[in-house]
C-alpha cells in the first residue's frame, strides 16, 4: 500500500513539473539565477549557509508534496462543512459578461485580501510556530517562497474556502491570478533592493517584502500583504523606511535543519501547553494557599477568646 502511495506521488510529481505554470516558475527561477550571477560579476559567491538553505527549502517542498493528499482530505471536509452551512454565494454566471482582465484583477485583490488576514493570523502567538518555518531562512531568496510548513497550507486553504467561495469567481480568472501570484511570490523574495517608485503601494516589491523578513522588532508583523501593500496602509501594518540592510530570519527558530523545522510547531505547541498547565497549577496552588491562610485568620480570634474565657474562670 505504501509502495502504491509513493508511486502515485512520483507520477503526480512528474505531472506537476510538466504543467505550464510550473514550467513558467522554473523558467522564472532560472532567469533570477542568471540575474543574481550577473549582479555578482558572474562569480559563484554564495555562502555555504545559503546553499544549505536552498537544499533545506527544496527538501521541505518535497516533503509537503509527499504529504499534501492528507491536507486535501482535510480541505475537502472543510468544503463539505461550508456547503452544509448554506452560505449564499454569487453564481459564476453573474460574472459571465465581465472581461477576463477585470476578473483577473478582482481575483488578485480578493486573494490578496484573504492572504493579508490569514498572514496576520499566522503572526499571532498560537500560529506563529507554523509560519516561523517560512521566516527561518537566514538567506532569503526566490526559493524561500516554497519554504512553508504543511500546516500553513491547511490554514491558507481553509481561509480561502471561508473567505472567497461565496464570490463565485470564474475558474479561468482564478487560474490566471494564481499563476501570477505564484510568480510574484517568488519575485518579492529575491535578494535585491528593488522598489517600485510611484507603484510601490499597488504592487509589492522585494524591498517591501524584505522588511517583512527583517529580524528587528520594528518590522515584526509588518508588510503582511503578499501582492498589494495598500492593504497594509489601510490596516496600519505598512513599514518601508528605505533599503533593508537588517538581518533576516527568525531568532530562536532552527535555520536549515529540516527535521527540527518540520517538528517545530509541535514542539512549540507542546511547550505552550505545558507552560499553560504549569501556570494553572501554580494559580490553583496559590488560591488554595490563600484560602487556607484566610481560614487560619478566621480561627485565630475564636481561639484567643476561648483562652481569655478560660483564664477568667
Amino acid at each position: 500500500m505504501l509502495i502504491d502511495y509513493f508511486t502515485g506521488r512520483a507520477v503526480a510529481w512528474t505531472g506537476m513539473i510538466s504543467k505550464p505554470h510550473m514550467i513558467a516558475v522554473i523558467g522564472f527561477l532560472c532567469a533570477l539565477l542568471i540575474i543574481d550571477l550577473a549582479l555578482r560579476g558572474w562569480r559563484l559567491s554564495w555562502s555555504r549557509r545559503a546553499v544549505m538553505g536552498v537544499f533545506a527549502t527544496l527538501t521541505i517542498f518535497h516533503v509537503n508534496f509527499l504529504l499534501v493528499p492528507l491536507i486535501w482530505l482535510l480541505s475537502e471536509k472543510i468544503k463539505a462543512l461550508y456547503a452544509l452551512a448554506g452560505i449564499p454565494s454569487i453564481p459564476t454566471e453573474f460574472w459571465g459578461h465581465a472581461p477576463t482582465w477585470l476578473m483577473v484583477i478582482l481575483a488578485l485583490l480578493a486573494y490578496d485580501f484573504a492572504n493579508y488576514w490569514n498572514h496576520r493570523l499566522l503572526h499571532m502567538r498560537l500560529l506563529w510556530p507554523v509560519h516561523a518555518i517560512h521566516h527561518s531562512d537566514p538567506d532569503v531568496n526566490g526559493l524561500t517562497a516554497y519554504r512553508i510548513h504543511l500546516f500553513e497550507g491547511l490554514v491558507m486553504w481553509v481561509s480561502f474556502t471561508l473567505m472567497l467561495t461565496w464570490i463565485g469567481l470564474p475558474s479561468d480568472a482564478i487560474g490566471i491570478s494564481a499563476a501570477l501570484l505564484a510568480l510574484h511570490n517568488i519575485y518579492v523574495h529575491v535578494n535585491v533592493d528593488w522598489d517600485h517608485g510611484p507603484l510601490r503601494l499597488l504592487v509589492a516589491s522585494p524591498r517591501f517584502h524584505r522588511w517583512h523578513h527583517a529580524d528587528v522588532p520594528e518590522a515584526y508583523g509588518k508588510n503582511l500583504a503578499n501582492f498589494c501593500p495598500l492593504f497594509d496602509v489601510m490596516f496600519g501594518t505598512y513599514y518601508n523606511p528605505g533599503k533593508c540592510e537588517e538581518r533576516v530570519g527568525a531568532t530562536g527558530v532552527p535555520e536549515n535543519d529540516v527535521v527540527k523545522l518540520l517538528l517545530y510547531p509541535l514542539k512549540e505547541w507542546t511547550r505552550m501547553l505545558l507552560g499553560g498547565l504549569s501556570s494553572l497549577s501554580r494559580r490553583f496552588a496559590a488560591e488554595a494557599q490563600s484560602q487556607t491562610s484566610e481560614g487560619h485568620l478566621e480561627d485565630a480570634p475564636a481561639s484567643a477568646s476561648h483562652f481569655n474565657s478560660s483564664r477568667s474562670a
